[in-house]
């Protein structure tokens, strides 16, 4: 196995709750008759070793995928990522999906596929795109009518445009576990209130707008200068919860108000870097054990 060098125990507590989801999912809907579906848009290379472990004697630093043997790492330090766990389900899927942008990664899933998954190599399919172009293809590829499916955005930053999740909503057949960037998010702004350009630009197509540009500063009067003006000083007034919660209102705009309430807050060492988040599509009463199942693995 190459683990990819990232990640932490808040990495481990994400993917547990995901894999949660999808056994309840497919014991759920096994005999529905729908062809099931487990898409993965940010898959990597199917492990990972945590920061911490990278810090040992025994590891090494700095390299971004790693040649791995007992010598170098314990197998109970590297954390299974989600296309394995997802393979790995008792009740599979009829149909896997993982794509990911970078070749090392893409290389080192299909090995493993091949490896220890090849009962279920002629349903997987992995693809090499970037995830918004993989996403809105796929919406447009599958017969909704006859599908449905799980997918799991694990962006690196904030890659992800506000309009890819509209398109997920479109479909009506997608569960959707989302882990929002909250924290990267808020580090597009300065301390003094001012949004960083290039940044700032990402923010707005990771929510669709840029209505929350004209909220995240405030004007306070300062100290009295030696002319005896009162000097004027703009600050930084919103928190990582305050995009947090921007991002949930967002994601019900285009799931039609289909969000848990419940959002799992992650990140290194207590920093609230990260928030997954569950959403469903479908408009259907029957649907709404989606958000049954996503309240039961969150609590």
């Amino acid at each position: 196995m190459e683990p990819q060098a990232f990640g932490d125990e808040h990495t481990r507590r994400k993917l547990e709750t995901v894999e949660k989801y999808l056994v309840a999912y497919t014991t759920a809907l096994k005999k529905q008759g729908f062809e099931l579906w487990y898409i993965d848009a940010c898959a990597g290379s199917g492990a990972s070793i945590p920061r911490s472990a990278l810090a040992s004697p025994n590891s090494q630093n700095g390299l971004g995928l790693l040649e791995t043997d007992d010598s170098i790492l314990d197998a109970d330090q590297i954390i299974v990522g989600s296309a394995i766990r997802a393979l790995g389900i008792n009740t599979p899927f009829d149909r896997y999906l993982f794509n990911d942008v970078k070749k090392s990664n893409v290389d080192a899933l299909k090995a493993q596929v091949q490896k220890n998954f090849s009962h279920l190599g002629n349903r997987v399919s992995i693809t090499q795109f970037d995830a918004n172009k993989m996403l809105c293809d796929m919406c447009d590829r599958i017969n909704w009518r006859s599908s449905r499916a799980v997918v799991f955005i694990d962006p690196f930053g904030l890659q992800i445009r506000y309009s890819t999740l509209q398109r997920l909503a479109q479909t009506k057949a997608i569960d959707l576990w989302y882990l929002v960037p909250v924290f990267a998010m808020y580090r597009q702004i300065r301390g003094d209130g001012a949004v960083l350009e290039d940044g700032g630009k990402s923010v707005d197509e990771a929510l669709g707008t840029d209505a929350w540009r004209h909220v995240v500063a405030i004007e306070e009067k300062g100290q009295i200068d030696l002319f005896g003006q009162q000097q004027v000083i703009s600050k930084r007034a919103v928190d990582v919860a305050w995009f947090e919660k921007v991002a949930k209102d967002r994601l019900k705009l285009a799931f039609d108000d289909r969000v848990v309430d419940q959002v799992l807050p992650l990140g290194r060492n207590g920093l609230h870097e990260f928030s997954l988040m569950f959403a469903w599509a479908n408009p259907s009463d029957k649907a709404k054990l989606a958000a049954k199942l996503a309240r039961a693995v969150l609590t």
